[in-house]
């Protein structure tokens, strides 16, 4: 990564200005350094846990006084909207930063940057500036500090370099990036209500209106579970016969420049495609539909296919079933919990009569299949929004405006 530049070396537009995020900025600063008892009513308080790719997720959220609330408020630990927050502390350091717009009332705890912008600076185009690859590279050489806690000391911010064009074409670039990331949302927005209505279908129809006919089936006799390879004894002969390795990390955050590689020479069943069922049976539970690109199966990931039954059928019932599999891997007495092939054997999957299973799947597999296609639009949209990024935020390519 050498080859990156700072914004003060790059050459840009020559109506832009090369500044500091502390000559755009009013205030910077962050949260509360001191967290109040929890109670079980009152004001929400926010970290950096709380935090999503663009807004806080309030469902798990703190709850603290009135009291410690308007006091914190007082000490400025509460955002406006218009405010820049990024997260400085933790795993997530500088990996989260939006422009905060919601209504709910809430403060925040010091793991998060509060950037207030002085008037005539658009703060979506700083948010996106700061994400973009050069800035972030600036931040994660000079600012990052903390091994076991990566975290950036506040005064740091302030030395943060910032490409900054003419208000109204601060705006077209903000706009123009942010009609990529609306419609990210939308979809996202649209899986998450199909996933819903699947699993309200699903509990209805096979947990609730079962009939007598209905057989019982282990979980483990309805799909294979196939385990995946131990890719470090499978490197890559070159770099044209490589594929990213799937690990939990990767089932979780995506496939991303530090994911392991491996040949793609090995048995095709250990192919992971867009759309194959994944079922992470160690460490950190879950079962999802992988939505990446090609990638190697790796061991502690199943990957879920049936001959016998359809997608939505498997997905649902291994679903239905992780609450109990995550009780049973925090129960062992180990390092890293896990389930065994003996605790597929034990689950019970209920199976419709072939009639009944057929004009179930005439209502649950367009839900799965919209799901599917949304999801692999999301990852087009987001790879021409990231290939864009650095290219607008350098005056590579210009936007009208």
């Amino acid at each position: 990564m050498s080859e990156l530049q700072t914004p003060e070396r790059r050459s840009f537009p020559s109506t832009w200005q090369a500044l500091t995020l502390a000559d755009i900025s009013e205030k910077i600063t962050d949260g509360s350094h001191q967290s109040p008892r929890p109670q079980s009513v009152g004001k929400f308080m926010c970290s950096v846990k709380d935090m999503t790719y663009d807004r806080f997720d309030l469902s798990g959220s703190k709850l603290i006084s009135v009291d410690d609330y308007e006091l914190l408020v007082r000490q400025g630990c509460q955002p406006k909207k218009g405010d820049i927050l990024i997260s400085k502390d933790g795993a997530n350091c500088l990996d989260l930063i939006f422009v905060y717009d919601q209504d709910e009332e809430l403060v925040l705890l010091s793991s998060i940057a509060i950037v207030r912008l002085l008037p005539g600076y658009i703060p979506k185009y700083v948010s996106y500036f700061l994400l973009s690859p050069d800035c972030q590279y600036v931040m994660r050489n000079n600012y990052v500090s903390g091994s076991a806690i990566p975290r950036v000391v506040l005064k740091d911010f302030r030395k943060v370099p910032i490409l900054v064009p003419p208000p109204a074409e601060q705006a077209s670039i903000a706009s123009t990036l942010s009609s990529f990331d609306d419609k990210i949302n939308l979809l996202q927005r649209q899986n998450k209500t199909l996933e819903a209505m699947s699993e309200a279908l699903f509990r209805h129809r096979c947990l609730e209106s079962i009939s007598d006919s209905w057989e019982e089936r282990p979980l483990s006799s309805i799909a294979r579970f196939l385990n995946g390879l131990a890719c470090q004894k499978y490197p890559p002969g070159n770099d044209l016969e490589k594929l990213p390795v799937l690990k939990i990390r990767e089932l979780s955050s995506g496939i991303s420049e530090n994911s392991d590689w491996a040949t793609d020479q090995v048995k095709p069943d250990y192919i992971v495609e867009a759309g194959d069922v994944i079922f992470a049976w160690s460490a950190s539970l879950m079962v999802k539909i992988w939505d990446g690109e090609r990638c190697v199966l790796n061991q502690h990931l199943f990957k879920v296919t049936s001959d016998e039954f359809p997608k939505w059928f498997y997905l649902l019932w291994c679903k239905h079933h992780l609450a109990e599999f995550i009780s049973i891997s925090s129960s062992h007495a180990t390092t890293m919990g896990h389930i065994k092939r003996s605790d597929l054997d034990a689950a019970i999957v209920l199976i419709p009569t072939a009639g009944e299973l057929k004009e179930l799947s005439k209502q649950m597999e367009p839900l799965l299949d919209k799901q599917i296609a949304n999801a692999k639009q999301i990852k087009s949209l987001e790879k021409l929004r990231d290939t864009l990024l650095p290219k607008l935020m350098s005056g590579e390519a210009r936007v009208s405006f």
